[in-house]
Formats: C-alpha cells, sequence, structure tokens
C-alpha cells in the first residue's frame, strides 16, 4: 500500500467521510478546509517534495500545525481543537484501514485538545428579539420576506443552513402546523410553529409566490440563500434597534444566536430539557445541558422552588438572647 498522504486523504473523503457517513456539506468542507491549511503548513515550512508520505506528518509535524494555527492565523482553541479533531479522524481511519501504520497514527491520536473554559452560549432577551423583529417595516414586498425570514429562524429554532435549505413543500399549514427541517446527518426533523409564523408564511408565499418544489427563500438573483446573506439581513435590523433603542442589542448579532435565544427561552419557562434537545434537534441530551448549567436564572427558581416546599415560612430559629449572642460572635469574627 502506497506511502502517500494524498492517497490516503482522497480515500478518508470518499471511503469515510462520504461514502460512510454521508456527512452533509458544511461538515465535508471543514474537514477540506483542515486539511487545505496543513497542506499551505507543509509547502511553507516542512515539505519540499511534491509528493507528501503519510509518515513525515508524524507527532511533532501535527503539534508544529496546530501551534501553526494559533500563532500565525490566530485561530482560537476552538477552532485549533476542531483541527485536531479532524486530524484524529483521519488517523484513526488509516490505522483502521492499514494496520502497518498504527504505532505512527496512536502518536498523533494521543495529542490532547487544549482546555477551554466553557462559557454559557450567548442570547439575546425576549424584550431583544422583539425590538429585532419589530424593526423590520411589513408595508414592503422585501420587508414581508425579511420579517417571514426571521421570524421563522426564531420560532424554529433551526440552524441557518437548515432554513436556507427549506422547501415550500416542507411546510404544513393549518392544524399542527409545522416544517421539516433537514439537518445535520441527512436527517429530516419535525418542528411545530406558531401561528402567527404560519400567518407570515401565508402571506409571503402570497406575494412571492414560489412553486411547491421550489426553495422557500431566495435572493434577488433568484438564486439560493447563502448564509452570508442571512447574516447581513439580519445585521441590517440589529443596526436600526441599536439607532433607535441604544440599550438594546449590545453584542454581535448573528443567525445562530436566534437559535441560541430560543433555546434559552424554552428553558426559563421550565420546558424539559429532553424536550428542548428534540426541538433543536441535538444528537444528545449533553450537548442541550449547557442552556441549563449557563442560566443562573433558572438554577435560582429550581433553588426557590424546593425551598419553598422544605422550608417553614414562620420559624424563628433563634430566641433574643441567643440571636444577641450570635451578633456579638460574628462581630468578633473580623
Amino acid at each position: 500500500m502506497p506511502d502517500s498522504l494524498s492517497f490516503f486523504t482522497q480515500r478518508f473523503f470518499r471511503s469515510y467521510l462520504i461514502g460512510q457517513n454521508n456527512y452533509g456539506k458544511n461538515t465535508l468542507t471543514s474537514y477540506r478546509d483542515t486539511f487545505k491549511l496543513l497542506l499551505r503548513y507543509l509547502k511553507a515550512h516542512a515539505a519540499k517534495k511534491k509528493q507528501i508520505s503519510l509518515t513525515s506528518v508524524d507527532k511533532d509535524c501535527v503539534l508544529s500545525f496546530l501551534d501553526w494555527l494559533q500563532s500565525e492565523r490566530h485561530n482560537t482553541a476552538t477552532t485549533r481543537n476542531i483541527r485536531l479533531a479532524h486530524m484524529k479522524s483521519f488517523y484513526s481511519f488509516v490505522r483502521e484501514s492499514a494496520p502497518e501504520f498504527a504505532n505512527h497514527c496512536e502518536g498523533i491520536m494521543k495529542i490532547p485538545f487544549t482546555k477551554i473554559v466553557t462559557r454559557p452560549p450567548a442570547y439575546l432577551t425576549e424584550s431583544e428579539v422583539g425590538h429585532l423583529l419589530d424593526a423590520v417595516d411589513t408595508e414592503t414586498r422585501e420587508g414581508v420576506r425579511h420579517l417571514a425570514m426571521l421570524t421563522l429562524l426564531y420560532d424554529s429554532g433551526c440552524r441557518v443552513q437548515e432554513l436556507i435549505d427549506l422547501k415550500v413543500s416542507d411546510i404544513r399549514f393549518g392544524p399542527g402546523r409545522r416544517i421539516f427541517a433537514h439537518g445535520k446527518g441527512d436527517k429530516y426533523r419535525e418542528i411545530a410553529i406558531l401561528p402567527e409564523t404560519e400567518t407570515l408564511l401565508r402571506k409571503y408565499i402570497e406575494i412571492y409566490k414560489p412553486g411547491s418544489c421550489d426553495l422557500l427563500f431566495i435572493n434577488h438573483s433568484g438564486n439560493q440563500l447563502t448564509r452570508q446573506g442571512v447574516r447581513y439581513i439580519l445585521k441590517k435590523y440589529a443596526k436600526t434597534v441599536r439607532l433607535n433603542t441604544p440599550r438594546e442589542l449590545d453584542g454581535a448579532v448573528y443567525p445562530h444566536l436566534l437559535r441560541h435565544s430560543k433555546a434559552t427561552h424554552l428553558v426559563n419557562h421550565g420546558i424539559n430539557i429532553y424536550n428542548v434537545r428534540d426541538f433543536l434537534g441535538h444528537v444528545s441530551v449533553k450537548t442541550t445541558e449547557i442552556y441549563l448549567t449557563g442560566n443562573p436564572e433558572v438554577t435560582r427558581k429550581a433553588i426557590e422552588q424546593v425551598s419553598s416546599k422544605t422550608v417553614p415560612d414562620s420559624i424563628d430559629f433563634y430566641t433574643p438572647d441567643e440571636k444577641q449572642g450570635l451578633e456579638e460572635f460574628l462581630d468578633t469574627i473580623i
């Protein structure tokens, strides 16, 4: 079997990522970018030959590549870990398909991930979402389109790629109103939508008249919307909100922020975390739990609810003499 990085990389993409796992476009793009960056690094720092061998990319080489991503390209620790995860996945594939390289692969697969301080996801308050949607002028044709798009993005908690992939036939109007979103892993999930969202979508379809099998939202050129296009629309109205209501929307506003916001609002209103998981299309509830652990308001409410059931309201724990003695004791501490 040839010792060629190109040979194994092509097999990895065609046989494993596409053939076995059927990864979506965005995931494949992320893997592709990792290997393009690796080749750029090798050409600049290591490889002088036209054909790069698999074994020339060893543990030390990968570590230097990861350091280069952070120092030269200013990648965050999160991005560095994503690139490393791609490399580990690749060398796991190589180890399974070519056991003679097992020792070489093990060295790379043992590289530890960079520790990251986990922060709760940013989100907009319900008031901020309201201001954002109110900023759209629905007296215009374009305004109806934008409001339908942004309202659906928030109400459904869709990923932006799921939104731009939606077809008119993916919407079910009437009783049981819902959309069928084509999500990660080539899976569809049903998402219930509010009557107000249904009304907006009906109005939008009536004005723009897309066919049943057509994409629901397209750009001015008649082509599929891009993620950058949706981001541009969202930023446009965020700017309007900041001009009219300066205290709102302090941070950056981007499409995925609406998904985080919807999830946070559901948790704040006491929706079961497993229902939120299914709503968002997460494979594991551990992914969804960040909306619980990162929200002190939910914790506070839970503590108060438990305390109200166990602690009587009107017990005087100390007699006047005991209370005076406790206060004198506390005064002696500092």
